[in-house]
């Protein structure tokens, strides 16, 4: 949680190119969407409240959080990232 800011930031700088989607391996709906209005997450947070045995998390062989991935214009992923803090040199090598 504590790389929202950043991601807001990004979030912000991209928006016309780039698109943040987060995936909560949370077992709580309730509990992400006070999350979200708590944290002023803007981008859309897929959770089904099933952990990581959701379907999302399964196909992306999610092991923990954070885990953050940089997509292709492809759709497929770019970069597969340990923090936040590395998406803006993986994003805009993914954007040319």
């Amino acid at each position: 949680m504590e790389e929202v800011p950043l991601l807001r930031q990004l979030q912000a700088r991209y928006a016309k190119t780039a698109v943040i989607i987060g995936i909560s391996v949370d077992v709580s709906v309730e509990r992400v969407d006070r999350t979200i209005k708590e944290k002023r997450i803007t981008w859309p947070i897929l959770a089904d409240g099933k952990g990581f045995e959701g379907p999302i998390p399964l196909a992306y062989h999610i092991q923990g959080t954070p885990e953050v991935f940089v997509l292709g214009r492809d759709g497929k992923i770019f970069a597969r990232l340990g923090s936040a803090t590395e998406i803006e040199a993986s994003l805009t090598q993914a954007l040319r």
